[in-house]
């Protein structure tokens, strides 16, 4: 059986960290290694394996700081006290089986998918596979273009080129692509069991073909066969973010509360 992190707990993550001249440090434990870092002095982990016996061990460590995956009351038994309130996390099972996964979706995004199949023009294709950060260099731009305008926070480009350098076949690139030049694209972060949306971008002629919704199908079709069962498509904000929300959580993704940010002192 494959073991589930999260994707800061993952090798992945970490070994890019390393490769960009951060490495973060290993703590066994018993549930398993926890990475952690250091931030202002201080040492931080983020989503550690949600148990009792790794809350207890990061005490004894003197981590100061934990973004938990959930409000455990053993953060409390351990001396931890909640600094930030919980944000909240979409994800969705993945099934190899089309009609079952079609069939979690909520109706509005079934048939919206279902008309944006039917007008896909012929010329107009959907590829995967692994991210070359050079091959790739139009999405890493557009992507910190985009962010500059919308005035949002994105990953790195050094991360995501550090990412592919720990582990080239971890990152795959969803593509829908005109004749030329690729007009949208989506990339996951593969991680034991669990793909972790990264970045993306869409073109304003691909977001009138539907691109999210043939992208994602197609990501929701081809993943399973790399031994994913659960797709985690980040951080749900209804207020500032709805109609964003409203997309992931049509796809049949639920969500849930983190742990929020947890300090100790002693």
């Amino acid at each position: 059986m494959i073991e589930a992190h999260s994707f800061q707990q993952s090798e992945l993550f970490n070994g890019a960290l390393a490769l960009l001249g951060r490495p973060p440090q290993r703590l066994a434990m018993p549930t398993g290694s926890v990475f952690a870092l250091r931030r202002f002095g201080l040492s931080l982990a983020t989503r550690p394996h949600d148990a009792p016996e790794t809350y207890a061990e990061l005490a004894k460590k003197r981590i100061r700081i934990i973004n938990a995956e959930s409000a455990h009351p053993a953060l409390r038994q351990y001396g931890y006290r909640q600094l930030i309130k919980p944000a909240h996390i979409a994800s969705l099972p993945l099934s190899p089986d089309p009609v079952i996964q079609r069939a979690a979706m909520q109706p509005k995004w079934r048939r919206s998918l279902e008309r944006f199949e039917a007008e896909r023009p012929k010329h107009i294709t959907l590829t995967h596979r692994a991210f070359d950060p050079e091959r790739d260099a139009w999405l890493l731009e557009a992507e910190a273009a985009q962010a500059r305008t919308r005035r949002f926070r994105c990953y790195p480009s050094a991360l995501t080129c550090a990412l592919s350098a720990a582990s080239p076949k971890s990152l795959r690139l969803f593509s829908l692509n005109g004749p030329g030049a690729p007009r949208a694209a989506m990339l996951f972060a593969l991680h034991g069991p669990r793909a972790t949306y990264h970045i993306g971008y869409t073109s304003p002629d691909a977001r009138k073909m539907g691109a999210h919704w043939l992208l994602m199908w197609k990501a929701f079709q081809e993943l399973p066969a790399y031994r994913i069962s659960e797709m985690e498509l980040g951080l749900v904000d209804t207020d500032s973010g709805a109609n964003l929300a409203r997309f992931k959580l049509g796809t049949g993704a639920v969500t849930r509360p983190l742990g929020g940010t947890w300090g100790r002192l002693f």
